[in-house]
Parts: C-alpha cells; structure tokens; sequence
C-alpha cells in the first residue's frame, strides 16, 4: 500500500510526527493533474521525480529506480492503460498506482490493466477531491 493512515485522526502521515511508511521510498510522478496529490505534500524523507508520459524511457526508468510509479487514472495526454503498456514494454515491474476521485465500480479497471500489467502490483488510490 502506498498511503497509510496516521494515528487518532485518520489523516495520512506527513512524516512530522514520526517516520513515515514512505520513508525512504522513490517515487515516480507521471503527470499529475495538478503539480503534486495534496496527499504526498509534506511527506519527508521521499524522493519524488515529477514527469511527463514522454519522459519516460529505459534511461529515466535506470536512474530514478523507483519504487512505485503514479499517474492519475486518466488525463489530457494519456490514461493508465498507456501508462501500463510503456512501462511494461521498458521492462520495469515495481509498483504501478494510479489516483482517481472515488469510482463506481474499481474492479472493472483494476481487472483491464492487470490483463497488461503482468508484474500484477497494481491498484487504484481513490482519493477525496481535496486531496487529488
């Protein structure tokens, strides 16, 4: 899982209060909507690389070695499908988490990618307005 709730509150960590289960992680951002999730703003001790979809290729995928990719499920240039397909074709098999305002019904596209995402670590964030 890429989020966990924090203590009493319910709110996601921030990594202020003690460390956070991000820590340490690298974190791919292929076109965000707007320039980060509210929900990744603040976090510490995580290295966030912010993309576009044409970015991506072998050398970036190398360098940046990350540990999770996120996109949202869909926008302007590209959707998850696409997403999925390129990093497939570039051989990376980690994490693979797309964001979305809540759906009516999540399975339907978790079952699509999974159908091309063969490294089968995927899932849908769904996330409140105020935070996407």
């Amino acid at each position: 899982m890429l989020f966990s709730k924090g203590p009493a509150g319910g709110r996601p960590h921030s990594g202020a209060e003690d460390e956070s289960p991000l820590s340490g992680r690298r974190i791919l951002v292929v076109e965000p909507s707007q320039s980060l999730p509210l929900a990744l703003r603040g976090v510490s001790g995580v290295a966030i690389t912010i993309v576009p979809l044409a970015a991506i290729d072998a050398t970036l995928i190398a360098r940046t070695a990350p540990d999770v990719v996120l996109s949202p499920l869909v926008c302007p240039e590209h959707d998850i499908l696409d997403l999925a397909r390129l990093l497939e074709a570039l051989g990376y098999h980690g994490a693979l988490r797309a964001y979305s305002a809540p759906l009516p019904n999540p399975r339907l596209i978790l079952a699509e990618v999974r159908q091309i995402w063969h490294g089968g670590n995927f899932d849908i964030l769904e996330l409140p307005p105020e935070l996407g």
